[in-house]
């Protein structure tokens, strides 16, 4: 009698846990489904959450900047009697003042609050961010082509309302050379405040002789040199020279390559013509896979000819049977089967198989290409002046 009430036991007790973890599988498919339905690329909107045991109940845990998402989550506790600790970034702190500025030449921007933590992408000096979340001496951030990413709290300056009007109301500039210093005094030989990467975004206060007084955003005082910067008419006036776009790129030229870089001191593929179309007063999306869902559709169904110089040409796997494409590489169209693009190091590879540097691999692995030029439109591809971030510092 005893053995058989021990055995209906295990038995009760092993039903129970299955269809607590079906049950718990059933909720986890539903927060997929959830995030799928708000998120379809986690890149572009924070979103942790899990489903726990929390004191013998099941739990939704995390957090997430989705309001939506947020409010389907809730509902998905109610419906299923769970507890519900998931919170709706921004934290308290960055309700009402959620805005920074990047205040090196170049911060790297990582997927988890650590310096060891893989390498997302970057911002330059002056980038404005939006901060949603402070933990040991690290922000939750995100940067104007809305990429979320964590930032060592030295590369952003913090700025409530009131800091970022005035911040707004000085004059810009952007430095124009692939590498400089922005200096302590109105001399070359004085000590250095920063070096300066080509698309840094300067504040001026003064001028004096041939030097900006710039303001740095965690207050630094420091002096650039006028002729390594230009004024940001070509921003202001939407209008994109595509010579200029194709002489930028070739100033990159030699660069090394660098996986989650968008500076000239090191850049991957995407950060290359990101970047590139960034001097030229465009934002780009951040990766490759992202950059060729933007823009028009050239056809390259009977070859290059269609091709004009400043599109993106695209490479990877393309679309099968049994697998599905995989858009892993992009270079800049120069012209004559030529494309410049950042692989190993910024270089310009052929797609005329009679050229020296033909390759056959882009060829194998080209898989469309897409036009930039008149095709600002704001989906993907928008004027840096109609971008909402810099509509919050740019005069």
């Amino acid at each position: 009698m005893i053995n058989q009430f021990k055995y209906l036991l295990i038995i009760f007790i092993f039903s129970m846990t299955s269809c607590s973890q079906q049950t718990n599988e059933e909720i986890s498919a539903r927060v997929t489904e959830i995030q799928k339905s708000n998120i379809p690329d986690k890149r572009l909107m924070f979103w942790n959450i899990d489903v726990i045991s929390s004191e013998g109940e099941n739990c939704l845990s995390g957090e997430t900047a989705s309001e939506k998402g947020f409010s389907e989550l809730k509902s998905l506790a109610v419906q299923h009697n769970l507890k519900f600790e998931v919170e709706l970034l921004p934290t308290e702190r960055f309700k009402e003042n959620r805005w920074g500025v990047v205040t090196l030449s170049v911060c790297n921007i990582r997927g988890k609050a650590t310096h060891s933590s893989e390498l997302l992408s970057q911002a330059l000096l002056g980038t404005p961010v939006k901060v949603y979340k402070e933990v040991d001496g690290w922000y939750l951030i995100q940067t104007p082509d809305r990429y979320f990413g964590w930032v060592d709290d030295a590369a952003v300056s913090l700025k409530s309302n009131p800091e970022l009007a005035d911040w707004k109301n000085l004059k810009k500039v952007l430095f124009n050379k692939q590498f400089g210093f922005a200096y302590a005094g109105i001399d070359e030989n004085t000590a250095i405040e920063s070096d300066l990467l080509a698309g840094d975004l300067l504040s001026v206060i003064d001028s004096e002789n041939k030097f900006y007084k710039t303001l740095f955003a965690d207050g630094r005082i420091a002096f650039v040199k006028k002729e390594d910067c230009v004024s940001l008419e070509k921003w202001q006036t939407k209008k994109m020279v595509i010579d200029d776009v194709i002489a930028t790129a070739l100033k990159f030229k030699g660069l090394p390559y660098l996986w989650g870089g968008t500076s000239s001191k090191m850049l991957d593929c995407s950060g290359f013509t990101k970047t590139v179309y960034y001097m030229n007063g465009i934002i780009l999306q951040r990766d490759a896979s992202q950059q060729t869902l933007h823009g028009e559709l050239v056809d390259t169904a009977n070859g290059y000819e269609n091709l004009l110089p400043g599109d993106l040409v695209f490479f990877g796997r393309k679309a099968s049977a049994d697998t599905p494409e995989k858009v892993t590489h992009v270079g800049l169209y120069i012209g004559e089967k030529e494309f410049i693009h950042a692989s190993g190091k910024v270089r310009i590879n052929s797609l005329d198989k009679t050229k020296e540097n033909y390759t056959e691999h882009y060829e194998n692995a080209f898989v469309r290409s897409r036009r930039v030029i008149e095709n600002v439109k704001g989906e993907g591809i928008e004027w840096i002046v109609d971008n909402e971030f810099y509509k919050e510092i740019l005069p």
